[in-house]
């Protein structure tokens, strides 16, 4: 099997459109990532010629903040300084985690993706003044293939627990690619130790009630859909209980714990003057983050 089909590549076009949004918080070289891949023109294109209001765009700014800085938080609270994310899209989460020198990050993602990511970072650390970091690298990884996950894991020392994380996938996938995806994960901590860290669990009825906040998600989310081919209320789980037995069966004891706990500042909050009501409003949509261990 050809595993970086032009199929799951349809998806990677979606790293663009979060990357817009997360400009309007203080998550390390969002901006210049914004800017450099123009990523107001991604957002035209994915809303269809939709104008977005404030309101819309608040609400966005703050997904996209709150869901980095969990995932970030959570691996901190479980003490992992190796971690591996797939489809790592053009958050650089890696090259901001290691400008302490006891992580070793590996950031994957398609071919394609992973070279126009290349150049971007070359960019970045021009502007910035930045050295190349020893234990950050870079490697072109489907999360569907295990020897190119094996591959990619060989930057990491042995006897050291690994976190894997990714930020937006897995909804994408259907259920027999999210079992392999599962499986693939599973053999990495098995060997490792660790834990798998994401937010990318959702229900179909908690999908839906956060596409009903605003119309401009409506159309947002069918512009994903078109690009993506990929219709993730077929791909979705009907209630949590069908995502921790799923996981069970795959070897997974799952822990839940909400993305907003205090551990960070949100600063989207200042930039964009989110008020207390329009916070609380979004809090009641009860976004979780999951951290899975090998049964």
């Amino acid at each position: 099997m050809k595993t970086t089909s032009p199929d799951h590549s349809k998806i990677s076009p979606t790293a663009k459109l979060v990357a817009y949004f997360r400009q309007f918080s203080d998550i390390p070289f969002s901006r210049d990532v914004a800017t450099l891949i123009r990523a107001e023109d991604v957002l035209k294109n994915f809303s269809q010629g939709t104008n977005l209001t404030p309101e819309f765009l608040k609400w966005a700014a703050l997904a996209a903040e709150i869901r980095y800085k969990s995932i970030v938080s959570a691996i901190k609270k479980e003490g992992i300084t190796q971690v591996l994310e797939l489809a790592s899209g053009l958050s650089f989460r890696g090259l901001a985690m290691t400008e302490d020198p006891e992580y070793i990050y590996v950031e994957t993602d398609l071919p394609e993706l992973m070279q126009e990511k290349q150049q971007i970072l070359s960019k970045i650390i021009s502007n910035h003044g930045l050295r190349e970091r020893k234990n950050l690298f870079f490697d072109a990884v489907n999360i569907l293939s295990f020897p190119e996950i094996k591959s990619a894991i060989r930057h990491f020392k042995p006897n050291h627990p690994v976190a894997v994380i990714h930020e937006g996938l897995y909804h994408y996938l259907s259920m027999e690619e999210k079992e392999r995806a599962a499986r693939n994960i599973h053999s990495v901590l098995s060997r490792f130790g660790g834990a798998w860290i994401t937010p990318d669990f959702l229900t179909n009825a908690e999908h839906e009630r956060r596409l009903q906040t605003h119309s401009e998600l409506q159309n947002i989310a069918q512009g994903v859909q078109d690009t993506t081919q990929r219709d993730v209320h077929k791909t979705g789980f009907d209630n949590q209980q069908q995502i921790v037995d799923f996981f069970s069966h795959s070897g997974f004891k799952s822990c839940i714990s909400p993305q907003i706990n205090g551990s960070y500042q949100l600063t989207a909050m200042q930039k964009l003057d989110i008020s207390e009501a329009e916070f609380k409003n979004y809090k009641s949509l009860n976004f979780n983050i999951w951290t899975l261990t090998v049964e």
